[in-house]
């Protein structure tokens, strides 16, 4: 990490930017200890048993991060505080962030506490492809309370020493460098940062004679990002990974005030030795270690001076087998939190909590499958002396049909998750804990058709989803600002989600979208009725692309409507809508895409009172690149309907 923070500091990230590239590598296979899949209609989506799984390729000159990838897919809603390099998080069918888990690779990559993972942290270029379980989730992974996203990284270079680099608005770079060590060995080195500094209307300044309906726009203040992250791996008989990340990210206050010198620092370190995917047998140990420095002296956008520092250190082992219609997975987690604020306004943290369980998942048939599966479990917290032991009982049940050209499927199961340390104990800036919060718990349903319909239409999906949550745990924020997680001790979850892709006149195109309900049943008369906080109730995601002389344009529309940042919905947030154009080409072995994003300079606040950036431009490089912008816009040929792999 040193040695990219000095060639940062010696201005190489700009020479690499000029000069570099991450190629397309083939998909990594799935994974042996997933049961067999049903390849569905469509590039991208996949029935596994009878749950949905979105294999979403990553294409280094088209995902400018992983929240903008994540955020085009239907039942998905990313949520971001800032720019570039700002903490995101992605939730699914009306979830919040800290109900969906997220894996690198099959390991969990939670942050400090076990709260929601930054999905900034992550950078699209060291990934092969991202894995959206929605609804139901293969036992071997483990789920969140809505579901679960696993990262996949590259297996496979496509050449010895592969670059990629890019340029952007509001001081944005980033720059990536891989290696072929051996042919057992590989090596990937990155960085990103970005100056943030972009124009918004401030609505929280103070009273100025001069601009008295606030409707001036100003820079923004102390919103700089920066990462860097390593990634060493061995394959051989034993799967060797060492995952290195360190974050920063300055906190600007509601005042957007010129001597904001909040931050936030992030330092994660994993080690983990694992199976082959081809073995019988899958094993993996993991431990992770995530420090997070949160530092606000002078209270200027908490509720007091704080300089906090927490450790979270996670050690996983888990053991699995597949028999050819039957898959048994048993895991032990040991998770330690601790966090002292070195002011002492906030009183000295700390928790643990041991789980172990086990899931067995069976299925039979052909043409017509049903399957099954049951989650067991045991965890104990601990806490200041207290002890709080909990059973987890998690039954499911799903079928599929093959109807000519189409698949249909059914799901019905039941989930529980526990409280991370973060929402019982944490004490950050505006957000408290809560340590009175029960365990959250889903009823869950999902029935869906996945078409072929011709040669114009290549791919028709629709899906009716419900949940039903009892001591559902929502963030929720006051009219200051201040945050906080509670129980709502009945809500419900229902909506409709629609995918469709084809070509016409030579034209490719997407489109999906997303409508859901979330109300409120509990018995508070201030809120039964309502809407959870922060989930949408429409969501319109659409792409076009179009071939022309070796080079590919493309139009993408998004579209998030009707959600609100309080439980009494009160405080409504405003409708977002963007719209991105761009071009990407090759010039010999060096492939590029030129982007401009959001060209309404909407800024959304996703966020209560935190602003995203407005109308921007993203240049990127790649070498080699000849994947990169050669391919043909149409929607690739999908495989014959209802195969088995």
């Amino acid at each position: 990490m040193a040695a990219i923070r000095h060639l940062h500091a010696r201005g190489i990230p700009v020479v690499l930017a000029l000069c570099a590239g991450w190629p397309l590598a083939a998909r990594a296979d799935d994974a042996p200890n997933e049961l067999p899949t049903v390849t569905v209609i469509g590039e991208r989506s996949e029935l596994q048993d009878s749950g949905v799984v979105i294999r979403v390729p990553v294409a280094p000159l088209g995902a400018s991060s992983l929240a903008d990838l994540l955020a085009a897919l239907p039942g998905v809603q990313v949520r971001s505080s800032g720019g570039l390099g700002s903490y995101s998080e992605a939730s699914l069918r009306g979830s919040s962030g800290r109900q969906v888990r997220v894996l690198l690779d099959g390991l969990p990559l939670d942050t400090g506490g076990g709260d929601a993972t930054s999905l900034s942290l992550v950078s699209p270029l060291l990934l092969d492809r991202v894995d959206v379980y929605e609804g139901r989730v293969p036992v071997a992974l483990g789920s969140g309370l809505a579901g679960t996203i696993n990262l996949r990284t590259r297996r496979a270079l496509a050449a010895p020493v592969v670059y990629a680099g890019s340029v952007g608005s509001f001081g944005a770079r980033q720059y990536d460098v891989a290696a072929q060590l051996g042919d057992d060995v590989q090596l990937a080195l990155g960085g990103q940062a970005a100056d943030n500094d972009f124009h918004f209307v401030n609505k929280f300044k103070p009273f100025d004679p001069d601009d008295p309906d606030r409707t001036d726009s100003e820079r923004r203040q102390n919103a700089a990002t920066s990462q860097y992250y390593g990634l060493l791996r061995y394959r051989g008989p034993l799967e060797i990974t060492a995952h290195v990340v360190d974050d920063m990210q300055q906190l600007p206050d509601h005042a957007n005030s010129h001597s904001a010198d909040a931050q936030l620092d992030t330092h994660s370190y994993a080690l983990s030795l694992s199976t082959p995917e081809e073995a019988l047998w899958q094993a993996a140990l993991s431990h992770r270690v995530t420090r997070e420095d949160y530092r606000d002296p002078h209270s200027q956008i908490g509720l007091g001076a704080q300089e906090t520092q927490s450790d979270t250190r996670r050690t996983l082992l888990s053991v699995g087998r597949r028999f050819e219609q039957l898959q048994d997975s048993l895991s032990s987690e040991y998770i330690d939190y601790s966090a002292d604020d070195h002011i002492a306004s906030v009183p000295t943290a700390s928790a643990r909590r041991f789980g172990i369980r086990n899931g067995v998942a069976a299925q039979i048939g052909d043409l017509r499958r049903y399957n099954a599966s049951l989650i067991t479990g045991w965890s104990r917290d601990g806490s200041a002396g207290r002890q709080d032991d909990r059973w987890q009982l998690e039954p499911a049940i799903g079928a599929s049909q093959q109807f000519d050209s189409c698949l249909a499927a059914i799901n019905l199961g039941r989930r529980q998750r526990l409280p991370t340390f973060f929402e019982r104990y944490g004490d950050r800036g505006l957000f408290k804990g809560n340590p009175a919060l029960d365990p959250e718990t889903a009823n869950y349903g999902d029935l869906g058709v996945r078409c072929r319909p011709g040669e114009h239409l290549q791919r028709l999906e629709l899906t009716l989803f419900g949940q039903d949550l009892h001591d559902a745990i929502s963030p929720t924020y006051d009219a200051q600002g201040v945050g906080h997680s509670i129980n709502t001790s009945h809500a419900l979850i229902y909506g409709a989600e629609l995918d469709s892709a084809g070509s016409v006149a030579g034209f490719g195109w997407q489109l999906g979208g997303t409508w859901q309900h979330t109300e409120d049943r509990s018995d508070v008369r201030a809120t039964r009725g309502r809407q959870l906080p922060g989930r949408f109730e429409t969501q319109i995601n659409a792409r076009i692309e179009r071939a022309w002389r070796g080079l590919i344009f493309h139009y993408a529309f998004r579209f998030e409507a009707g959600a609100y940042y309080d439980s009494p919905n009160l405080l409504k947030t405003p409708a977002m809508q963007r719209h991105d154009l761009g071009v990407r080409g090759a010039l010999g072995a060096l492939g590029w895409s030129l982007q401009a994003l959001n060209l309404g300079d909407q800024h959304s606040e996703q966020f209560n009172g935190y602003p995203t950036p407005g109308r921007q431009w993203l240049l990127s490089l790649s070498y080699p690149g000849s994947a990169a912008g050669a391919a043909d816009s149409t929607p690739p040929e999908p495989p014959t309907e209802g195969t088995y792999r």
